[in-house]
């Protein structure tokens, strides 16, 4: 063990030493306790920060965690939701997401640019002399906006030069973590994909041909249950390290190949994340590393392991997380003679370009799109259903060009149902291009057309106006749904003037933010909502301010 954690001291000199004249203080005035750790494994990214958990409520204060200006502010329905972006002299940049709102006088000029430009959301950059911000000075308020699915606030230390996240526990933050990290399960996947097993630690596992190894992995801290992520996993073969993951910095533009770095077909059919101990072809993450070893026993490229017939190979496997608890295994690996070869499923090439077509459907799947050599399918099933690459990751869109027939052509409202995980469905809709409907998704399943002929539905809640939670700003709350391809576009005039909406997508509201110069009285509230194939709702109403 002691050879890990000096292998992992060599990894963190070059941050940490970086790190030192950066000396942030917590962003809020409660011990923090994390609901996810950074570069945790998230659907199609790993995690850009901290999520630090705020007592189950939101409206806490948010404050900088060190001198420096704002230099960004983002208002979306989704995603971060309402963040504040702070750059410091030292050379990096502090994200704080979700919030509720910002302070007074940032909400107040927020409110007015996105009038000015008559839009409900957007990202604003105000200049280096407007929001000068001291350390420990109050920010904004907590929330639980954009894609959040729970109040707390997620934060991120990011280098301003890059843009690229880093680990804010590396930089001082304090959390209490006596718990080792959790091995939840083990597996092996041979070199072709064609077939995996699940084994335990201890176990000795036959090798007829080239495999490589997946480990299910989680930690949690001392003040929560929640599954979070590790910081550093290290594999030796017979002493000789063949694999490491640090995650310590993440790159955006390469972070949906942790659907390299996890066992994805594992995920898809289980629901659980397996790191693979080994690289696959289309991979460019930095998180790992692999070794090249040859010696009379085995040979291990990029991680795969082939060993010679009668040989034993001793696997070691330490899992560790940011305050240095450590969870360590072996197993074992045994040559055996070669297996007759089982023909195998065709498979495509994840660096050429694929084409695909069955019945009304015909299928582009660009080069590297695939992480890896893959069966895929195009199945037609009953109902003019398809399976297309169900299980499948991709790293690039497909284009999914979808035939119409003599009883289809005359109608509209056309869109693509997509059946994923555990039946979960996601509408997709595309263009029409004569008597083709084109979609594109990187997604796989099931999918089926359907028709989007109902307009969306919108009901005022109450026609006179409440103040919005840590906000000097009243609104006035409506609801809008949409049962089938979902609310796309909205917009709202008070007495034919723009007024914002924020759109709270997981209550199907939308807050129609009342500007502070219209005067008291009768007024008139118009709504329009448009759903993803355009159908389009108006809706007028009487209010009173």
């Amino acid at each position: 063990m002691q050879k890990f954690i000096l292998l992992l001291g060599i990894f963190l000199t070059p941050l940490v030493s970086n790190a030192q004249t950066f000396e942030p203080q917590s962003p809020l005035d409660i011990p923090l306790v994390l609901s996810g750790t950074f570069a945790e494994l998230r659907s199609n990214h790993f995690h850009g920060g901290i999520d630090i958990k705020t007592q189950g409520r939101s409206g806490l204060k948010v404050y900088s965690v060190a001198d420096g200006y704002v230099s960004r502010i983002a208002v979306s329905p989704y995603g971060y939701g309402n963040a504040l972006y702070i750059r410091h002299p030292e050379g990096y940049t502090t994200v704080y997401g979700h919030l509720n709102a910002f302070s007074p006088a940032i909400e107040e000029w927020v409110e007015d640019q996105l009038r000015d430009r008559s839009k409900n959301d957007g990202n604003l950059y105000p200049t280096a002399d407007q929001f000068p911000v001291a350390k420990g000075e109050f920010v904004a308020f907590s929330g639980n906006t954009g894609g959040s699915m729970g109040p707390h606030l997620h934060f991120e230390i990011r280098d301003t030069r890059t843009e690229e996240p880093l680990n804010p526990l590396e930089f001082g933050l304090k959390v209490k973590d006596t718990r080792k990290p959790d091995v939840r399960g083990l597996m092996w996947t041979s070199a072709d994909f064609g077939d995996v097993g699940v084994f335990n630690a201890g176990d000795t596992i036959a090798m007829p041909h080239s495999k490589g190894f997946d480990l299910f992995t989680t930690d949690k801290q001392d003040g929560a249950n929640n599954n979070n992520g590790v910081y550093a996993i290290e594999a030796s073969a017979d002493g000789q390290v063949f694999f490491t993951a640090n995650y310590r910095r993440i790159n955006f533009s390469t972070s949906r190949f942790i659907n390299a770095h996890v066992n994805f077909e594992r995920y898809y059919s289980q629901g659980v994340r397996y790191t693979r101990l080994y690289e696959l072809d289309n991979n460019p993450l930095e998180v790992t590393n692999t070794w090249e070893l040859t010696t009379p026993a085995f040979r291990a490229t990029k991680g795969w392991f082939t060993v010679a017939q009668d040989s034993v190979v001793t696997i070691e496997v330490s899992v560790l997380d940011y305050e240095g608890n450590q969870s360590a295994f072996s197993f074992y690996l045994k040559g055996t003679a070669a297996l007759a070869e089982v023909p195998k499923p065709e498979q495509i090439r994840w660096n050429a370009d694929n084409v695909l077509e069955n019945g009304a459907v015909h299928v582009f799947i660009p080069s590297g799109a695939l992480y890896h050599d893959a069966v895929f399918d195009l199945v037609q099933l009953a109902n003019e259903n398809y399976i297309i690459g169900e299980g499948n990751a991709l790293q690039k869109h497909m284009t999914i060009t979808w035939d119409l027939d003599s009883v289809q052509r005359t109608k509209v409202g056309w869109f693509l149902w997509e059946v994923g995980r555990k039946g979960s469905k996601d509408a997709i809709t595309g263009t029409r291009e004569g008597d083709q409907l084109v979609f594109e998704t990187r997604s796989t399943g099931k999918y089926y057309l359907d028709q989007d002929l109902k307009k969306p539905t919108i009901s005022i809640v109450s026609r006179t106006p409440s103040a919005r939670p840590n906000s000097n700003f009243r609104q006035l709350l409506v609801r809008a749904a949409d049962d089938k391809t979902g609310v796309d576009r909205y917009s709202a005039r008070i007495d034919g003037e723009f007024a914002r909406i924020d759109f709270d997508y997981k209550q199907d509201l939308l807050k129609v933010i009342v500007p502070k110069d219209i005067p008291a009285g009768n007024h008139n509230l118009r709504i329009v909502v448009i759903d993803g194939v355009g159908n389009t709702t108006v809706e007028e109403y009487d209010i009173v301010l």
